[in-house]
């Protein structure tokens, strides 16, 4: 039987789910797609244009996709990314192992109250569900757990699916990163006002002295 596992890497705010799907046995892949949906928690986001680099595999992205915006910004219901492996380099020469590298990205998160100093947030990610598209209807229940994805657009047909299990279902995937303490914010805020201040008599001197040095030059030109 087909299983699936899941591993995580990270670094950061930057970090790779590293998906593995088994087949034992050899599979007729004449009439079916492979897929792997990935339910991405608001703290995490994928970026379409880094996805499209990547060979191997095409994806479909629905929900906020905005790169900049902190979590705080962002629709709470996160995003649903769908990766379907490119097929079409298979052939049914017994096991068989296909790895997807899903680089994902986590936004900057809520700060903290109080003073605590290397404040961080933990965020648990879902994991990503494995399952075939079949050209014929399956004739069996759409499995629950992807019940909630049917009505986004362009999601496959719900009559076709048919899951994979997942071999490490227990395994947590989990990501640490710092944020910010509200405690802070006033330094912050005075940091950044003395930053601006000095940037524009900066700018306001170099402009005075460029005006003087175009001024005497077309001076001196007339005389």
């Amino acid at each position: 039987m087909a299983s699936l596992s899941t591993s995580l890497s990270s670094q950061g705010f930057h970090f790779s789910l590293s998906t593995t799907l088994h087949f034992p046995d050899t599979l007729d892949w004449d009439g079916r797609k492979l897929h792997v949906v990935y339910d991405l928690d608001p703290h995490v986001y994928a970026d379409q244009y880094e996805l499209a680099q990547r060979p191997g595999y095409s994806s479909l992205l629905w929900g906020t996709s905005d790169l900049e915006k902190p979590v705080s910004a962002v629709d709470g219901q996160g995003s649903v990314l769908l990766v379907t492996p490119d097929m079409s380099q298979m052939v049914e020469k017994g096991p068989t192992n296909i790895t997807l590298e899903v680089p994902l990205h986590a936004r900057y998160g809520r700060p903290t109250a109080g003073n605590a100093k290397n404040a961080t947030y933990r965020i648990v990610l879902d994991r990503p569900l494995g399952f075939f598209e079949l050209e014929q209807s399956s004739g069996t229940e759409l499995p629950p757990s992807l019940q909630r994805y049917t009505a986004l657009n362009g999601w496959p047909s719900p009559s076709s699916l048919s899951l994979i299990p997942d071999a490490t279902p227990e395994e947590s995937l989990e990501v640490t990163i710092p944020v910010g303490v509200l405690d802070d914010l006033a330094w912050v805020d005075a940091g950044t006002a003395v930053v601006m201040i000095s940037m524009f008599f900066y700018l306001l001197h170099a402009s005075v002295r460029t005006a003087r040095r175009l001024s005497g030059q077309v001076s001196t030109k007339t005389d």
